[in-house]
């Protein structure tokens, strides 16, 4: 993994460490970092990423959980502390390069099923 951190930088690494859980968190934070302003229930967040609403919910309370996105009466809107934000600026951007894309894949993989990685 020390070789996906040269490649990702060690703030975009330790960030997907820590908040990452699958492939649909990644999803839910790019929508919500290209889209701040948005403040949408998860029927809405759901439609708009193509998912059902029961497989948003564990991650977006997990987000919630950490402060990087904020839940109240069923609507979810992002609100990170700016160092958050900043941090997933980054991640957004490593998104947008293949090399770097491809990096991140595999360390959400590697997340998701760490012994068949090996």
């Amino acid at each position: 993994m020390d070789d996906l951190e040269g490649v990702l930088g060690p703030s975009v690494t330790q960030f997907v460490e820590d908040h990452v859980r699958s492939l649909l968190t990644w999803d839910i934070l790019v929508y919500f970092h290209k889209n701040p302003g948005e403040a949408v229930d998860s029927t809405a967040l759901a439609l708009r990423l193509g998912r059902r609403p029961d497989e948003l919910a564990p991650e977006v309370s997990a987000l919630c959980e950490c402060d990087i996105l904020y839940c109240e009466d069923g609507v979810v809107r992002y609100d990170p502390e700016p160092a958050t934000r900043e941090t997933i600026g980054a991640f957004v951007d490593a998104c947008q390069d293949r090399g770097r894309r491809l990096a991140l894949i595999a360390l959400v993989l590697h997340k998701i099923a760490p012994h068949s990685q090996q």
